[in-house]
């Protein structure tokens, strides 16, 4: 491995764990890769045999999982949905939540907090063996 492929496999490593460390935080742009002094036309494809996704894609995900852990809290959609940088809630937001989940912000909840009722109603009947 030569040291420009290893600080290329850094720079996607270190991307990586930003985005994952702070999914809401300021999103990555070509500028700010460019700080790692790294060949853009290389890392990306480098960032995306590492994750199965492009930066932006995969920045775009984290955060729509911390929305989801944001929902599961007791946050309005329209709390997680400014926590989260949208400002049309209605419209974006709700599009970006069910192009990860495939259902809306308030319809994945049902369904999620449905899910987990079930698990504990489950987890409490015990089974008898004969």
């Amino acid at each position: 491995m030569t040291s420009e492929q290893f600080s290329i496999n850094d720079a996607a490593v270190a991307i990586r764990d930003a985005i994952i460390a702070n999914p809401l935080g300021k999103k990555f742009s070509f500028d700010s890769i460019a700080g790692f002094h790294v060949d853009r036309k290389r890392l990306l494809p480098v960032f995306k045999e590492l994750t199965g996704k492009t930066i932006k894609r995969f920045q775009f995900e984290r955060s729509m999982i911390v929305a989801s852990e944001m929902l599961l809290s007791g946050m309005t959609v329209k709390e997680v949905a400014i926590e989260c940088g949208y400002q049309d809630y209605q419209n974006n937001f709700t599009r970006g939540f069910k192009d990860v989940f495939g259902l809306g912000p308030e319809e994945w909840l049902r369904t999620e907090l449905k899910k987990r009722k079930n698990n504990v109603k489950g987890q409490g009947q015990k089974k008898v063996h004969s």
